[in-house]
């Protein structure tokens, strides 16, 4: 459902949206495509979105990638989580326009 929202909010963009099933063909495709930026969910299967980060920023070719986390939780310490892995934090339910927002504070286009 996320992954739908996503592709509906930036269809109208500049942007190429690029969706994965898990965080492992996440990784893959990050690292084939060099993205401006990647919205990851926290709960995914294979390898969770924290896990992603940290695959990322050990890898010199994407670890200067953005990346923001999409999670339904309020909890402080989920929060603090997502900026330890050096992300950003998107909370979900989102709209249209707060993910616009978001892309538009990272992308280069």
């Amino acid at each position: 459902m996320i992954r739908k929202l996503v592709q509906a909010a930036l269809r109208l963009t500049s942007h190429e949206v690029h969706m994965a099933e898990d965080g492992k063909q996440g990784l893959d495709l990050i690292e084939r495509l060099h993205p401006d930026v990647v919205f990851s969910d926290v709960a995914m299967p294979l390898m969770n979105g924290f896990e992603l980060a940290d695959a990322m920023r050990a890898r010199p070719g994407v670890a200067h990638i953005p990346i923001v986390f999409m999670t339904a939780s309020v909890q402080r310490e989920q929060i603090d989580e997502c900026f330890r892995h050096g992300g950003g934090h998107l909370a979900k339910p989102f709209t249209m326009a707060e993910l616009r927002t978001r892309v538009a504070q990272f992308s280069k286009n």
